[in-house]
């Protein structure tokens, strides 16, 4: 009997119950296990193709599901294949079609984490150690600054920021295009000399301006270069250019690991491969040529050249991973049947009519390059133009709008209109931008109208206000000279400008008075140096004061300090000391308002808190510092903001971080890291929080690849500014651009490793013997051409990338006075192309004329501002006038002694509601006999201790004392960071070391987290099962209180149900119904109903793993557990 033939793509589809394959899908899904290059479009549904052809050849026995190497870029793209991938061989699995063995699944990670697994694996083998530490660029840029510093020698750069900003630059350039030192200085001292020789010859020295001097400066910094590398290397550290440098050397140094891995994974995936660096190429060319490698990309997306991605990539395919005879070592048929082909994904599934050929109208200059002079001679690949999808899947007509008017501001009300005329609030909607600081004045725009929005990306976890206050009272404990950081403190508190002023002349009275007191030794020439006045003298001395009850008095003048706060308050304006006597003085001595005085004292107090504390370890001084700012209290009130509170928490654990990586961690060391991260790494990447629902969310359009939204607008669309570019361009639009020869940032393209894709620098070659000048001119005008058209390829392709995000509507917008420029620009070539083919129709204000008369309101460089604040316009005025009728109506009616009548505004009319509800429940809790009151917010954990034991509760309440310190706590503690960095990290990437376990547990406490791990990574719970999040901090709103939950692990299993996991490492089995609190606040914060949601404790410590899994009978409801606070939270 012979065997049932293999399924078709189609067949498959219809089994598995999803769409069925386009032709061109089918092509892609059934193509043998020989090098495939993909090019696939913007929304043709590559994932979706990359899955199905998984399942294909694993439906065909042709491999087996962990087989499978899939790569991709972001965490965030490499959960989204991976979840596609093990969702559709579940899926197959259960067909019954073929057997599966369950815990076998495909690899999917990173290319990153990918090659900092060969380095750690193989990295013996040429002399690495495997166990190196990856550095974060705050660490690299701490670093860099000591052997800047600590140099003898002069580096061309005197700055020692703008040095260690060079040398980590050069550094990761040289590793990405796979240079040593060695070779960088002989290169880049032949480039410098050429250089020169040009600029010597009569006529063109005004060429080369600024690039001999560029170069050389390079050249100065190797040496700094070549220190950091080997502090690297004798302290084991590396950042992730020396793993994929040193994966690549391992890749081709050592035959035996490539055999290894094609053997292991036949099938290999390489996802977005239009970004890949050349060293990544090479690396998984040295692994993978000539086996199933299957590439996708598209070369009309290529953004990221700036980081080091290769815009070439994609056509140098075929050199990479072809067959060894592909060029023709087979003759002219050989070499035919050898290439791999180029199969397209040309369907736009996302995009409607308009916007489509918008884009490819846009796109059409980069599928239709003719070769100039001076461009690169590279065979392109063919790209396709996107082709409409079926009528049937939804396909509307959508519409691309526009406007360019006079200014940035008008821009930005113009945007803002149009977004607040679409909203809603199930409302997908986004604002893009070429630089981030062009989505301040749409911002400013958006909430005049009351359009609720998110600013994505604009400022790191050290840019939440709750962060940089913690950040600013750590800093003054430590410092009390940073008076700008206690500036922030201050206003924060609510002290304005008056109270301000009069703090700064209370600080120079303490002054004057410290030296009365002392006796003022000094000559005329030094009394009259200015004053060093601290305000955090001055609030101290306010905290003094009030607690003394009266100023202090001194020996020397009988009431000097007093003399001195008469003066402070004369400069204040108080005109002169008021004070009762023995008294404490009242506010008005030192000018002070009363609110002011308070807000001053209480920071005071607070700032004592945190100095008292210094000698905690640092991730207590940073949970000290949060309840001396009363930071815990009111972020535990915003239960549907949860930014701060995990910004905040984030914040502690880059503590325990730079506590574990620094030998010596102190505050001082910790608060430089934190100025060098805020510097070199955006300020640290900010927790994730889902966008609230409707929110316009700004980003700019790099931070857009792979997003998608309904309506989308496209900001400063004008030339200079997107595209950006320095130089003036010519009458005809084309543009000289000297790039890498005058800009620091870019390397020199002779030295980079895909040099032959891009324009070629000629000059190189030439004999110097006799130069012509004027044939020097014509090469040089020719090759600056050629850079010019590169750079606005560059920027065509980005302007694609943000064409493309918008699914139905799309508004493109641009101002003659762009940014804060004096002079009009004219509009963007990419927007003025589709005016002129009438693809673009006007939106509002439409096509403006540009007006002399008119100037920018954002020229001038400078931000005035006026104190107290102007009154609030739009949606904030209204509120303000709206609390000034509800105030002026309760105080009519207290005169009266009335209460107040029902007001008709129908914003009162809500506070109102609001109001009676809360005095409502104040009644109800009046009512009930106190005793022990539960505090506003409780962790969960606290829940199922007052449920067990309310009297034992109720005494830890009164008098709370710390746990009692056990080993096995802390080595629990180590086990639920090290399985959150397995499972949301890199799973088998992972050594202990990499996953935070410190090096001071002992032998035996190693084996027994070992174990641990294993036996949770394992476990038969999760089998199907795909990873959402670890360490998820969810709130849940009660009646009584707000309750904090902590899960350990969500994941999805394979019916789509969530599963909460809690890892327990003790042996003593608690209730399975407390689990009870986490299903409801995950139900809450999904959405979905609690039946759609499982938990379960797992005790590690026990054989294989004891799972206590949440059965619905046991699921407390909500009614029982809050009725079990108000009976039990007062006894």
């Amino acid at each position: 009997m012979s065997p049932a033939p293999h399924p078709s793509p189609e067949r498959l589809a219809e089994v598995l119950g999803i769409p069925r394959p386009t032709p061109e899908q089918a092509r892609v899904i059934t193509h043998p296990l020989t090098p495939l290059l993909v090019v696939a479009g913007a929304g043709s549904g590559k994932t979706a193709t990359m899955s199905q052809r998984v399942v294909h050849l694993v439906a065909r026995g042709e491999v087996r599901p962990d087989q499978v190497l899939g790569l991709t870029f972001t965490r965030k793209a490499t959960a989204e294949l991976d979840q596609r991938v093990a969702a559709r061989l579940a899926q197959l699995a259960g067909s019954g079609l073929v057997e599966l063995d369950e815990d076998a699944g495909a690899t999917i990670s990173t290319y990153n984490a990918f090659a900092a697994s060969l380095v750690r694996d193989h990295g013996l083998r040429i002399g690495v150690d495997p166990d190196s530490t990856l550095i974060t660029e705050a660490r690299a840029w701490q670093i860099a600054t000591r052997i800047v510093e600590e140099r003898t020698e002069p580096l061309p750069l005197d700055r020692p920021g703008a040095a260690a900003s060079a040398l980590l630059a050069l550094d990761g350039a040289l590793s990405e295009n796979l240079l040593t030192v060695d070779e960088a200085a002989e290169q880049l001292g032949e480039l410098a000399a050429l250089m020169e020789g040009i600029g010597a010859v009569r006529g063109c020295k005004s060429l080369v301006k600024g690039a001999p001097e560029a170069l050389t400066t390079r050249l100065g910094m190797l040496e700094a270069v070549a220190a950091y590398r080997d502090h690297k290397r004798r302290h084991a550290l590396l950042d992730f250019g020396d793993q994929i440098a040193l994966g690549c050397r391992i890749a081709e140094e050592v035959p035996e690991v490539a055999q290894s891995l094609r053997a292991q994974y036949p099938a290999v995936l390489l996802d977005e491969f239009q970004d890949t660096s050349v060293a990544q190429i090479r690396l998984l060319a040295a692994l993978f040529r000539g086996s199933g490698v299957t590439a996708v990309g598209d070369p009309n997306q290529a953004i990221y050249g700036w980081r080091g991605a290769s815009a070439g990539a994609l056509d140098t395919f075929h050199e990479h991973f072809g067959p060894d005879d592909a060029d023709g070592a087979g003759g002219a048929g050989g070499a035919c049947r050898s290439r791999a082909p180029v199969l397209p994904l040309s369907t736009a599934w996302r995009n409607d009519r308009a916007v489509l050929r918008a884009a490819n109208a846009t796109s059409s200059p980069l599928r239709h390059r003719a070769p100039r002079p001076g461009d690169a001679e590279v065979a392109r690949i063919p790209v396709e133009e996107l082709h409409e999808r079926a009528g049937s899947t939804g396909l509307a007509e959508g519409a691309v709008v526009g406007a360019f008017v006079q200014d940035p501001l008008a821009e930005a009300r113009t945007v803002a209109a149009f977004m607040k005329e679409r909203w809603a609030p199930s409302a997908e909607m986004a604002v893009l931008c070429r630089t981030r600081a062009q989505l301040l004045p749409i911002a400013d725009a958006l909430e005049e109208l009351g359009v609720p929005y998110e600013i994505i990306g604009l400022g790191g976890m050290l840019s939440v206000p709750e962060v940089a206050d913690v950040r600013a009272a750590l800093t003054v404990a430590a410092d009390p000279e940073r008076g700008d950081r206690l500036l922030r403190l201050l206003t924060g508190a609510g002290i304005g400008a008056a109270d301000l002023r009069a703090l700064a002349a209370l600080a120079r009275a303490q002054v004057r008075s410290a030296r009365a007191q002392a006796g003022d030794g000094r000559d005329q020439a030094e009394r009259e140096q200015p004053d060093a006045p601290l305000l955090s003298e001055a609030i101290e001395t306010l905290a003094r004061w009030e607690e003394t009850g009266r100023p202090p008095r001194t020996a020397a003048s009988g009431d000097a300090e007093a003399g001195g706060v008469a003066e402070a308050g004369r400069v204040a304006g108080a005109g002169g000391v008021t004070g009762t006597g023995a008294g404490a003085p009242g506010p008005a001595d030192v000018g002070l308002s009363e609110a002011g005085r308070r807000a001053a004292v209480g920071l005071a107090r607070s700032l004592r808190r945190v100095r008292a504390g210094l000698g905690l370890a640092l991730p207590d001084l940073v949970m000290l510092t949060e309840q001396a700012l009363g930071l815990d209290v009111e972020l535990a009130a915003r239960v549907g903001n949860p930014l701060g509170r995990r910004a905040v928490d984030r914040f502690r654990e880059a503590a325990e971080q730079f506590t574990a990586e620094m030998e010596s961690p102190t505050l001082a060391g910790f608060l430089d890291w934190l100025e060098a991260a805020e510097e070199h790494e955006d300020g640290m990447e900010a927790p994730h929080v889902e966008p609230e629902p409707g929110a316009v969310q700004l980003l700019t359009i790099h931070a857009a690849k792979g997003l998608e939204w309904d309506t989308v607008a496209v900001a400063g669309l004008v030339e200079q500014v997107f595209p950006s570019y320095r130089q003036q361009p010519k009458e005809d639009r084309t543009l000289a651009d000297k790039g890498w020869m005058t800009r620091p940032e870019e390397f020199p393209h002779p030295l980079r490793a895909d040099a032959a894709t891009l324009p070629p620098f000629t000059l190189g070659m030439w004999d110097t013997a006799g130069w012509d000048a004027e044939a020097l001119k014509e090469a040089w005008g020719e090759y600056t051409l050629a850079l010019g058209r590169h750079t606005l390829a560059e920027e065509r392709r980005l302007a694609y990338v943000a064409f493309t995000r918008a699914r139905h509507e799309l508004l493109l917008t641009g101002s003659h006075l762009a940014k804060a420029a004096a002079k009009p620009r004219p509009m963007a070539r990419f927007l003025d192309e589709l005016v002129r083919r009438e693809l673009v129709r006007p939106y509002g204000p439409g096509w403006q004329n540009y007006d002399e008369d008119q100037p920018n309101p954002l020229a001038g460089g400078g931000t005035t501002g006026t104190w107290p604040p102007p009154e609030p316009t739009g949606i904030r005025g209204e509120h303000r006038e709206a609390r000034r009728r509800a105030a002026h109506d309760v105080a009519a009616a207290g005169r009266a002694g009335a209460a107040p009548e029902a007001s008709t505004d129908p914003t009162v009319a809500r506070w109102v509601a609001e109001a009676e509800l809360l005095l409502a429940e104040r009644a109800r809790r009046r009512d009930q006999p106190p005793s022990v009151h539960l505090p506003d917010h409780l962790a969960a954990t606290r829940i199922d201790e007052l449920r067990a034991d309310r009297d034992r509760f109720a005494l830890d309440l009164r008098r709370p004392l710390p746990p009692e310190p056990r080993p096995e706590l802390r080595l629990g503690t180590v086990f639920h960071d090290a399985i959150a960095l397995r499972l949301g990290g890199q799973g088998q990437l992972l050594t202990l070391e990499q996953a935070g376990v410190p090096d001071a547990l002992t032998p035996r406490q190693r084996k027994q987290l070992e174990r641990w791990l294993e036996i949770a990574e394992r476990l038969p719970l999760l089998d199907g099962c795909l990873l959402q999040d670890t360490e998820v901090e969810l709130e849940l709103a009660l009646e009584s209180l707000t309750v904090r939950c902590r899960l350990d692990a969500v994941f999805r299993d394979p019916g789509g149900a969530w599963l909460i996991v809690d890892w327990k490492t003790g042996r003593r089995r608690v209730p399975v119904d407390q689990l009870s609190i986490y299903v409801h606040a995950l139900a809450a914060s999904r959405g979905v109903e609690t039946d759609a949601v499982r938990a379960a404790y797992v005790y590690v410590d026990r054989d294989d793993g004891l799972v206590d899994e949440l059965s619905a009978a046991d699921l407390l409801p909500l009614s029982e557990i809050e009725d079990a606070l108000r009976a039990e939270g007062r006894s």
